[in-house]
């Protein structure tokens, strides 16, 4: 216990979060493209609940993570397949996360260029495997504990932290749950970083309270976000462009006789 505190208390001074007005912005719009998304996801077989949930701050619905060889096939292009993942428009391989990270500081579209010496940390699980937010979150519920892809691209669920300092930190449930409790600070009032029913502990012990921390300030300002905002728009309405086709291609291939569809 004492050496994870000793690294808690320097891995604090050097995690960086974004601003919270700045997932408050992303929150807000995703709450004007609610009724289009919404559909446009359930159109391509697409469970909108993993990704919008009331106030959710997801910069890409519809965008997760590969998970598996055969995903990873599929996202190279190798399996060939034109068909839509499992619950997604897309396979990613941890670009769209950052591309909020690239506008704000960049003003530009994220191109495989990150702070040297940080990587780009996911605070709860967003995958099935060694899924572990039944360890992370209380749940009002058992059947809120499930996979929700979502979270891959929530900006409230993610940090720069120091890339030496990273894999102690993922495998440390102490540490990962103050960085966790500091983003639920941060963020609880200007989105639902969970859907409902899914929240931070609280009560931790002497010690690990957020305010012994040395925190710095947030990052990020709001010059860059009506750019990124109109980028995620563009990349959306092509993303589900691109998921609608097949579905359009294969309405020409069988049609009801003209008389059926004039019951009613």
């Amino acid at each position: 216990m004492d050496d994870s505190l000793r690294l808690a208390r320097v891995l604090a001074r050097y995690v960086r979060f974004l601003s919270p007005s700045i997932v408050e912005m992303v929150a807000e719009d995703n709450e004007r493209h609610r009724f289009e998304w919404c559909g446009a996801l359930e159109s391509c077989g697409v469970d909108p609940s993993l990704y919008l949930w009331e106030g959710s701050p997801c910069a890409f619905p519809g965008i997760r993570r590969y998970a598996g060889s055969r995903e990873i096939a599929q996202y190279r292009k190798v399996s060939g397949s034109a068909a839509c993942p499992p619950d997604a428009l897309s396979l990613d391989d941890n670009d769209f996360p950052k591309q909020i990270w690239s506008f704000v500081f960049r003003n530009a579209q994220f191109s495989k260029f990150g702070p040297e010496g940080y990587r780009l940390a996911h605070l709860v699980d967003h995958k099935e495997y060694k899924n572990r937010m039944g360890e992370d979150l209380v749940a009002a519920s058992d059947d809120l504990v499930r996979v929700f892809p979502g979270l891959y691209t929530c900006p409230s669920n993610t940090a720069y932290v120091p890339a030496s300092l990273l894999l102690p930190t993922d495998f440390n449930p102490w540490v990962r749950n103050l960085i966790l409790r500091r983003s639920a600070e941060l963020y609880g009032n200007c989105c639902n970083m969970f859907p409902s029913g899914l929240a931070v502990p609280g009560g931790q012990l002497r010690g690990w309270e957020t305010g012994e921390f040395e925190w710095p300030e947030c990052v990020g300002s709001l010059d860059h976000m009506d750019a990124f905002l109109r980028f995620r728009r563009k990349r959306m309405e092509k993303l589900i462009r691109e998921a609608q086709a097949p579905l359009t291609s294969l309405s020409g291939i069988w049609r009801p006789p003209a008389i059926l569809l004039s019951i009613g």
